[in-house]
């Protein structure tokens, strides 16, 4: 990372390991070097942020934008305690990304809330009806939707 932040064309990197740890180092190691890092796990927004990221790709963004960027939004005004409970809100979310394939879940949520932007296309799948459940579930508890 360190090699990449030096060549000229090259502004920054969306780090979607899952490690952070690892995206504490990609900061520390560049921060002095006009590099950008961005977190690419929607559970690791805050954490990024705390270390010096400077933003996010976030998935769940589609589903619960507010919510996002509530996230940064209270970062940014030094409102750790409500950037930490907007960042635990969002989790359950993100979780359930594991109900079916990439972009399954994200498809399927903006689909419960009405967007109705269609299916996956093969290979993916929709999500099993139990699975549709705990989704949709899941966003009745965020209050994004009513329960039915």
């Amino acid at each position: 990372m360190e090699r990449l932040a030096d060549i000229p064309n090259i502004a920054g990197v969306k780090d979607s390991g899952g490690d952070l740890t690892l995206t504490a180092e990609y900061i520390r190691r560049t921060r002095d070097k006009g590099f950008k890092v961005m977190a690419g796990r929607d559970v690791m927004i805050l954490g990024s942020l705390v270390y010096g990221a400077v933003g996010r790709v976030a998935s769940t963004a589609n589903i619960v934008p507010a919510l996002v960027v509530d996230i940064y939004r209270k970062f940014m005004e030094g409102d750790l305690p409500g950037a930490l409970e907007a960042q635990f809100k969002l989790a359950p979310l993100r979780m359930a990304f594991n109900l079916a394939s990439f972009p399954v879940v994200t498809k399927e949520a903006m689909n419960l809330l009405g967007l109705n932007i269609g299916c996956s296309i093969r290979p993916n799948s929709g999500c099993t009806e139990p699975n549709l459940n705990k989704l949709r579930d899941i966003l009745v508890q965020m209050g994004e939707l009513q329960s039915v």
